[in-house]
C-alpha cells in the first residue's frame, strides 16, 4: 500500500445547493461552467511511510463545465505547518500522481494543473463549518437540517461513488468566495461534508 487516508472532506463550489455535478455527466452546472474547492482534513494517513495524520491539504479546479467533462485547470495547497517531506506527499497523492481515487477521477478531469502553493489551511467544525485556505479561500458552511434538527443526507450519486463517499451531508455555503491569482474568482453556495478512507 502506497498511501492511505482516513480523512473528512469539506467541498464548496460555484453553484447553489445541490451541485449538479454530483448527480453525473448529463447535467449542466449553474452557471453552465463550475469551480470546485475541496479541504482535505486528514485524521489518520501515510504516504509512502510519511506520517501525515493531522495535516490538511486543499484542492481547487475550474471547469468549463461539468466536472465529468474534464479539462479543468487545477491546483493543489498544502497546509504551511507540514513539513517539506509531508508536503512533497500530499503534492503527489491529490494531484494523482499516487494513484487510488485522486488518480482515477481528478487527474483526468484536470487538464492544466498549476504549480503547488504552500498557505495556511483552517477547518473548524461544529454547528457550522468553516474554512479558509491562506487569503485565496474562504468559506462558512451552515449544514441544512430537517424539522427535527437532523443533518440533511445524500447518498447513490455518481459523484459520490467516484470520489467513494458513502453519504455526504449537505451545506450552504453562501459568501464562499476563491479568489486565486491565476484563475478567475467565484463565489458558490453549494457545500458538502464526507467522511472518507482513501488508498492508493
Amino acid at each position: 500500500m502506497a498511501w492511505q487516508m482516513d480523512a473528512t472532506m469539506v467541498e464548496m463550489c460555484s453553484c447553489k445547493a445541490l451541485c449538479p455535478c454530483w448527480l453525473g455527466s448529463e447535467t449542466t452546472p449553474d452557471e453552465g461552467w463550475c469551480a470546485g474547492a475541496l479541504v482535505i482534513d486528514i485524521g489518520k494517513g501515510a504516504v509512502d511511510g510519511v506520517d501525515v495524520s493531522g495535516c490538511r491539504a486543499a484542492l481547487v479546479v475550474r471547469w468549463p463545465g461539468n466536472f465529468f467533462a474534464g479539462n479543468g485547470t487545477g491546483r493543489v495547497y498544502v497546509d504551511n505547518r507540514t513539513t517539506d517531506a509531508q508536503r512533497s506527499a500530499l503534492e503527489a497523492v491529490v494531484s494523482g500522481q499516487k494513484g487510488g481515487m485522486f488518480g482515477a477521477v481528478v487527474a483526468p478531469a484536470v487538464t492544466q494543473w498549476l504549480p503547488a502553493k504552500s498557505a495556511a489551511i483552517e477547518l473548524t467544525q461544529g454547528e457550522t463549518w468553516s474554512l479558509s485556505v491562506g487569503e485565496v479561500g474562504k468559506a462558512t458552511l451552515t449544514p441544512y437540517k430537517d424539522f427535527s434538527g437532523r443533518l440533511a443526507t445524500v447518498s447513490g450519486t455518481a459523484a459520490q461513488e467516484a470520489f467513494q463517499s458513502k453519504s455526504m451531508e449537505l451545506a450552504s455555503a453562501k459568501g464562499s468566495q476563491w479568489n486565486d491569482a491565476d484563475m478567475p474568482a467565484w463565489e458558490g453556495d453549494s457545500g458538502t461534508r464526507h467522511t472518507v478512507s482513501w488508498t492508493g
